[in-house]
């Protein structure tokens, strides 16, 4: 299984994005779920690869060309897809993934979670996506998630169907369990 993995290419305020991103990587290659990430050395991003390398975990970038200095692409990683856009990049993890886990990060982060969430919404895929809710970090998040709910935008069952835990032997459980729901226009 390839999971992609949405994150920062900084580090947080925190020692517990770190810590708890090394054990993300750790847990993922000791059940045998690949890496697909963003494909830079920086941040959580270059924490979540570096990691993954020391269990023999295969890891798979993919970065703009524009990006390649900017975020510092990770030579040492086992496959590397050069884009020119930010869309490509997307589009290139999305069809590499079978799984999304989202760990803290900021805008560009929330673009590539919400993505694949409304794609899943549609019915254009039907994997999971799950929030590693380290430190807290996306309770709000799903706080207003819930409000859109209750206010009509989003179906419950959109919201229930994210994987929210602090715990990552929860998500990788319930990946591994998933069902999506039926997508928005399906009776």
């Amino acid at each position: 299984m390839n999971v992609a993995i949405y994150c920062g290419s900084s580090f947080g305020n925190s020692d517990e994005y770190e810590e708890k991103t090394r054990v993300l990587a750790q847990k993922l290659a000791l059940k045998n779920f690949n890496i697909v990430y963003g494909g830079s050395l920086q941040g959580l991003m270059g924490i979540v690869s570096n990691e993954s390398l020391k269990y023999n975990n295969i890891v798979t970038g993919v970065i703009t060309y524009d990006l390649v200095s900017k975020e510092i692409e990770n030579k040492n990683i086992t496959k590397i897809y050069k884009v020119e856009t930010m869309n490509q990049r997307k589009e290139k993890m999305e069809e590499l993934a079978d799984a999304f886990i989202t760990i803290p990060g900021g805008y560009g982060t929330f673009e590539e979670v919400f993505s694949v969430i409304s794609a899943a919404q549609l019915g254009y895929h039907q994997k999971p996506c799950a929030f590693y809710n380290i430190n807290g970090y996306y309770d709000k998040l799903i706080d207003f998630l819930k409000n859109c709910a209750k206010e009509g935008f989003i179906r419950e069952d959109f919201v229930d169907m994210l994987i929210v835990s602090d715990d990552i032997d929860k998500i990788i459980n319930k990946i591994e369990t998933y069902k999506a729901p039926k997508n928005k226009w399906e009776k």
